[in-house]
């Protein structure tokens, strides 16, 4: 593999929203060069596309950065689709007939300066919109369009959705040229072949310098015993590595060559307004302010088909969390549920929402149960923080020795229904050692306890300096 070794950087609060801002959504700008065009607003009819693209990134510049005309802040909540679907091969039609490989719905909050991102699995089983059965949810791009993906999306989860962008895996790959080589942690050996999918994976564990094409493996990489689910927390994580790229200052000579990559590889219903308010609410997110999760469910196999089987109640809880709506889980339509089905559903979900008192609240925290998980070596660090845990009135459920590649990354998960964010806030407001730790929302019906904490090796330095005398 070429690339080199090296010790992972030391933990840090993460803008990595950036990643969404500067590669999906800044590469769509580039899409509304012919409408600026067309309406001559700010551009003549003598200047050629390439001026006009080195030109709209510096108007967009200038708007950010407030030097240059204004433009309205975000007027409310905005959720963005974003999709990655595959290819049909070469002298073919882009985004004609293609399934969609990532779909991630992104929820942008103004109010609470706030981003909930939900990664809906390919395999996912619902009822596709307009009549087209019930299938996994990646066939609804093939079907028709991104148009169906979002229609399909609001209809079986009863969420809105404002906007979509869809980019081509081809258009990703390029996407990794033009930015360049990337510090990235790989959590596990990788291999597998695909001569017909021009897909050859050959990663190491640990902190490599990867070359774009090692990069494009990495997120697409999905052949272990995880298979899908795996690939998305590995996209969520890559996610946040690549900001650091980003942040280099070269970064910013290469947009113009980003922009011009939009008209072929990417298909966006936004307008250049609506991107650049994004950019503006995205610039100062840290990663205390966005929270992750899957599609809550079970995979299972019908008919000799592998699906992942969303699960109602937990599917509610995530958006309601994540996107700011209102559901139960007879709200959620999955195309093989009855209204038998959604009664039973609505009741499991207060069920296990029982936990909560008179005024509403949730457990207290005599009440969280919290399982630790550390790597080999890790051991005296994680008595340490269960002893300051319990110190603050937590209940350190179970201590877990695991392998390397289950614990790359320090994180806080959430396995319960009953865990609510204020929970998540006073845990980190008591234990300042993991204030900064991203949050991911894995909930389970049923569970040995309501969080998780994962200690890396990279952050065992750091706890030990917060808790050591």
């Amino acid at each position: 593999m070429r690339s080199y070794q090296k010790t992972p950087p030391p933990s840090s609060p993460l803008n990595w929203l950036q990643i969404t801002i500067a590669v999906v959504i800044g590469v769509t700008i580039g899409t509304v060069i012919c409408d600026v065009k067309r309406r001559d607003t700010f551009a003549t009819q003598s200047q050629t596309l390439a001026q006009d693209i080195m030109r709209l990134p510096d108007r967009a510049a200038n708007i950010i950065s407030g030097k240059g005309e204004k433009i309205s802040s975000l007027p409310g909540r905005v959720n963005i689709l974003l999709m990655g679907v595959d290819s049909n091969g070469r002298n073919t039609q882009r985004f004609l007939n293609t399934r969609s490989d990532t779909m991630m719905l992104v929820s942008l909050d103004p109010d609470t300066q706030k981003v909930g991102i939900v990664s809906i699995p390919r395999d996912s089983r619902v009822k596709l919109a307009d009549g087209h059965g019930t299938d996994k949810i990646n066939s609804a791009h093939a079907l028709g369009g991104p148009e169906l993906a979002v229609q399909t999306v609001e209809e079986a989860f009863d969420v809105h959705v404002d906007h979509y962008v869809a980019i081509d895996v081809q258009g990703l790959r390029k996407v990794f040229h033009v930015l360049g080589p990337a510090d990235i942690l790989i959590e596990k050996k990788m291999r597998y072949t695909d001569h017909a999918g021009n897909l050859h994976v050959n990663l190491e564990p640990g902190m490599h310098t990867l070359t774009p094409e090692q990069m494009e493996e990495y997120v697409r990489f999905r052949h272990d015993a995880r298979g899908d689910i795996g690939r998305i927390d590995r996209q969520q994580w890559f996610m946040r590595a690549i900001t650091q790229k980003l942040k280099e200052p070269t970064v910013i000579f290469k947009l113009p060559e980003l922009f011009k990559l939009a008209d072929e590889y990417v298909e966006t219903d936004m307008k250049f307004e609506d991107m650049v308010r994004i950019a503006a609410f995205g610039k100062n997110i840290q990663a205390s302010q966005v929270e992750t999760a899957m599609l809550p469910g079970k995979a299972t196999s019908i008919h000799g088909g592998s699906y992942w089987m969303p699960d109602p109640t937990g599917a509610a809880i995530v958006f309601n969390r994540l996107l700011g709506t209102n559901l139960t889980a007879a709200d959620i339509t999955l195309g093989q549920s009855t209204d038998r089905d959604a009664h039973a559903a609505d009741e499991a979900y207060a069920a296990e929402l029982d936990v909560r008192d008179k005024n509403n609240r949730p457990k207290g925290d005599n009440d969280l149960t919290i399982t630790l998980k550390y790597p080999r070596g890790g051991e005296k660090i994680a008595n340490l923080l269960e002893k300051s845990l319990m110190q603050e009135g937590y209940k350190v459920k179970y201590k877990y020795r695991v392998d390397a590649a289950d614990c790359t990354h320090e994180q806080i998960v959430e396995n319960s229904y009953s865990v609510d964010e204020s929970a998540i806030t006073e845990l980190q407001k008591k234990i300042s050692c993991i204030k900064n730790w991203p949050v991911v929302l894995r909930l389970e019906s049923h569970t040995n306890s309501d969080l998780t904490l994962v200690i890396s090796p990279n952050s065992v330095d750091s706890i030990a300096q917060a808790l050591l005398p």
